[in-house]
């Protein structure tokens, strides 16, 4: 199962070549989208989802170079229609590192297709209440585990830097906790 979800979530786009990798990758993707378009619980899973928008999203150059406009169509819609499940599914979700990666997903949809920018004002609102009640005053987990700390300190720190690529306002909360988080790394 694990192996499946690893597959299915795509990080290893990252691992690409990206100057031979294009078609390939382009293949791949389509017949994902042929093969898993519709709801499959596994490879539909909040987490497995989340981190496919988050990959899709970071490697769209990649997997959108020189591709046609059918598979652009495609490709765009399928992850909007990701998008929209995992938004829907947010609030069921009680694991806080799954709704990390979700509130992610989210505001990189938001950054990326402006007219779905309610989901990076989503996204910061959802943020903001995830970072109120998983930290204590000083920025770690609640939950005093340190593998947690480092989880979520990636997350934040992607979101961070994507809103600045995309040169909109990094709210202060999100700064603080970052700093908070490294400060209580640099502790340990």
């Amino acid at each position: 199962i694990n192996e499946t979800k690893e597959r299915h979530s795509f990080l290893w786009l990252n691992l690409i070549d990206r100057k031979s990798g294009g078609r390939s990758v382009q293949r791949i993707v389509d017949s994902w989208m042929i093969k898993y378009d519709k709801y499959k619980k596994i490879i539909w899973e909040n987490s497995v989802l989340s981190k496919r928008i988050i990959s899709w999203i970071l490697n769209v150059e990649l997997i959108l170079n020189k591709s046609t406009f059918q598979f652009k169509r495609n490709f765009l819609s399928s992850i909007i229609a990701q998008t929209n499940h995992i938004k829907k599914n947010l609030k069921y979700e009680k694991n806080h590192t799954k709704k990390i990666e979700i509130i992610t997903a989210l505001l990189l949809s938001g950054l990326v297709f402006k007219e779905y920018k309610e989901n990076f004002d989503f996204g910061l609102r959802e943020l903001e209440k995830i970072i109120k009640v998983f930290f204590d005053n000083n920025g770690f987990p609640l939950s005093r585990n340190p593998a947690e700390l480092i989880y979520f300190t990636r997350y934040l720190i992607l979101s961070k830097e994507c809103i600045k690529d995309a040169q909109q306002y990094v709210p202060e909360f999100l700064d603080e906790i970052i700093d908070k988080n490294l400060n209580c790394m640099k502790n340990i």
